[in-house]
């Protein structure tokens, strides 16, 4: 019997992957079965799985790339009463599988743990230190926390796989922010989910400003389709940066209006970015480098946010 499904999307991992399904076979004491859907990896990341001999070890060839295709397509193949949709940049800690069936046991329907973000160079520890911050990432409690709590999302999720025939699966309309699209609606159903301090992960943030750029517009622009769906996952953290970009895109023209007034909140966002950059012991120059990353989150979420409404608008249209 099978205690615990786990899928893996992953797209030319060579690095990681052995030494990722390595921790999962060797570190649990419960029996798994893991569906590795790969995007189409050019690097030799299927040669790699291929020579591993650990038991119930699947290669699934996702050829429409995203994540919710991948878990979708594998879920009526999983045959576990639990079922995780894991990353493969992630680092897991020992007995992360069993503590997720201790808690989905007993206290909650969904858990995981909170992140500690890693860089690999200098631009990506400052970026690490700016997702990790409250000023950074608004509050967002398994980026910013590390207490045992209910929450609204969590990465790395580990479910009961009932759940699913109650909430359906992951939305194929989101190329983004599909596990909050998921989770809010899980909350929104009553199901609970718990961030235990246990399954804390270790994740490789974006290691440049541009690809940190291109990740975070992604996100604000799926998010506006996400609430259109599930109303309920709406909070003012989401909606602060758009109001910052289109202030910053007219604050010129409300000088003409207001004069140096119009000048204030600009002023609070420079006192805001400059304590949180500077009152930490980190090296200098990290610290000039995170004020970029700062900036770069707020912007391109925001950004992201204002281009994708007119999703929200038109998905609001088709449901009246």
């Amino acid at each position: 019997m099978i205690d615990i499904s786990v899928v893996i999307p992953v797209l030319n991992e060579e690095k990681h992957i052995e030494d990722l399904l390595t921790s999962l076979y060797c570190n649990n004491n419960c029996s798994i079965e893991v569906f590795v859907c790969d995007a189409g990896s050019t690097d030799n990341t299927l040669s790699t799985i291929k020579k591993l001999t650990f038991p119930n070890l699947h290669i699934i060839h996702n050829t429409q790339k995203y994540v919710s295709f991948a878990f979708n397509k594998v879920f009526n193949q999983t045959r576990g009463k639990y079922i995780a949709l894991l990353g493969a940049h992630a680092i897991y800690p020992e007995k992360y599988l069993d503590t997720a069936i201790h808690y989905l046991q007993n206290e909650c329907d969904v858990v995981g743990g909170p992140l500690i973000q890693l860089g690999k160079n200098i631009t990506g520890n400052a970026i690490a230190f700016a997702m990790s911050s409250k000023f950074g990432v608004g509050g967002t409690p398994f980026r910013t926390e590390k207490k045992k709590m209910l929450v609204d999302s969590v990465a790395f999720a580990v479910y009961k796989k009932e759940i699913f025939h109650k909430t359906g699966l992951l939305d194929e309309s989101l190329l983004r922010n599909q596990d909050d699209e998921l989770h809010y609606r899980m909350n929104a159903q009553g199901f609970q989910i718990l961030m235990v301090p246990e399954m804390e992960c270790s994740y490789y943030v974006r290691n440049s400003f541009k690809a940190l750029f291109n990740q975070y517009f992604q996100y604000g622009l799926y998010k506006p389709l996400v609430f259109a769906k599930v109303k309920s996952g709406i909070k003012l953290r989401h909606i602060i940066p758009s109001v910052f970009v289109v202030y910053l895109l007219l604050v010129t023209l409300l000088s003409l209006a207001v004069g140096y007034i119009a000048y204030i909140p600009l002023c609070l966002y420079t006192g805001g970015i400059l304590v949180n950059a500077f009152a930490n012991t980190l090296p200098l120059t990290t610290k000039l480098l995170s004020i970029v990353a700062f900036l770069t989150l707020h912007i391109s979420y925001g950004s992201g946010f204002i281009l994708g409404l007119p999703r929200y608008l038109n998905a609001i249209k088709q449901s009246k």
